[in-house]
C-alpha cells in the first residue's frame, strides 16, 4: 500500500514483503543457531577426553560451557529482534493505513 503525499507526485510506501523477509531471516538464524552452536561439542569433548587429567581438559570443558552460554544469548537476541521486526512491520502497516484513511475525501 502506498500513501499519496499531500504535496502530490511522490508516494510513501513501506516494502512489506521485504520486512517480512527480514523477519523470516531472523527467525531462521535463531532456529539454526542451536544446531550451529552444537558443532563444537563432539570435537571439544574428544579433545577434553584425550587430555584427561590435564588442566587443558577442564579448560576445554569450561570453554565449551561458555560457548553454549554465548549461543543461547545470541539465540535469545535473534528471537527478540525477530519479534521487534514483526512489530515494526505491523506498526508501519497500521500507520500507513491510518494516514491513507485520513487523506481520503469524505
Amino acid at each position: 500500500m502506498s500513501t499519496p503525499t499531500p504535496a502530490g507526485g511522490e508516494a510513501f510506501t513501506v516494502n512489506g514483503p521485504a520486512m517480512n523477509s527480514a523477519q523470516t531471516a531472523l527467525n531462521g538464524m535463531a532456529l539454526d543457531s542451536k544446531n550451529i552452536g552444537a558443532l563444537a561439542d563432539e570435537s571439544t569433548n574428544a579433545a577434553a577426553a584425550a587430555h584427561q587429567g590435564w588442566d587443558t581438559a577442564g579448560a576445554l570443558r569450561a570453554a565449551l560451557t561458555e560457548w553454549h552460554e554465548q549461543v543461547d544469548q545470541l539465540t535469545a537476541r535473534l528471537h527478540q529482534n525477530s519479534a521487534a521486526m514483526q512489530q515494526t512491520t505491523l506498526n508501519y502497516h497500521t500507520t500507513n493505513q491510518s494516514i491513507a484513511d485520513s487523506l481520503k475525501v469524505k
